[in-house]
């Protein structure tokens, strides 16, 4: 029931601090303890410089014709422009490198070097390490289970985070 009554201090910094609580902050948390585990065991291999998104320019990078800069922007959810920084930065990093596209003069074709297949089986590898060792924490039974929430929480649908952000902001 609303009232036309002030909120006192304590309601309104009540409302202001994020719950501690729940399965949104724990599944944030968990997010965060994953990627930090990640940079770590990448770090540990050698590719401690990595950033958002290297390592998913370089999965749609991974495949015998490569990728083209807009067909990476447009995975991105961001533009030509910006794919463009993005690929740049890994080129200069030695993961990838860019040519005139054989199909468009107007397009660049971005391929993996060694480096950037090693980089993505690194991260192959490090997941599994990661996954391995909560199966192993949590038992089979307790693993399965978590499988089952996060499986619950799916939509039903190919779930993907630009989808998401572009409804949540009305575009």
């Amino acid at each position: 029931m609303a009232t036309d009554q002030p909120h006192s201090d304590a309601e309104v910094d009540d409302l202001t601090q994020p719950a501690s609580t729940g399965l949104g902050p724990a599944l944030r948390r968990a997010w965060l303890g994953y990627q930090l585990r990640l940079d770590a065991a990448m770090a540990e291999a050698g590719f401690g410089e990595r950033r958002f998104p290297d390592g998913r320019v370089l999965r749609l990078c991974s495949g015998q014709a490569g990728s083209t800069i807009s067909a990476i922007g447009r995975e991105l959810g961001i533009t030509r422009q910006g794919a463009s920084k993005v690929v740049e930065h890994l080129r200069d990093r030695g993961y990838v490198t860019v040519a005139d596209s054989a199909t468009s003069r107007r397009e660049k074709s971005v391929m993996l070097t060694p480096r950037g297949v090693d980089y993505l089986q690194t991260q192959r590898a490090a997941a599994r390490a990661i996954e391995d060792e909560l199966r192993a924490a949590l038992g089979e039974t307790g693993f399965s289970g978590l499988h089952a929430l996060l499986d619950a929480l799916d939509d039903g649908e190919m779930t993907r985070m630009r989808t998401y952000l572009r409804r949540s902001v009305g575009n």
